[in-house]
């Protein structure tokens, strides 16, 4: 039988896809940071990581540091 993998939604532009696809992020002392196996964490799409203007709205909405922010994606996104 074949498995399908589980569907997730982007927080910044809602739209569903595998969660293969995506990356999970999770809030930790008012800091975004790449998803460790515990506690509640979200997703965000290939596109929205790459787009800048959905990168600044989520900066502004989760109250970031922006080289910070943009040096954890670039990190995430290179490393898989």
């Amino acid at each position: 039988m074949n498995k399908s993998q589980p569907i997730r939604m982007c927080i910044s532009c809602r739209e569903r896809q595998p969660q293969k696809n995506m990356l999970r992020l999770k809030m930790a002392d008012n800091e975004i940071i790449a998803y460790d196996g515990s506690g509640r964490s979200f997703y965000l799409c290939d596109v929205c990581s790459k787009n800048q203007k959905k990168i600044k709205g989520l900066i502004k909405r989760f109250k970031q540091d922006e080289e910070r922010f943009l040096k954890l994606l670039e990190e995430l996104i290179k490393n898989g």
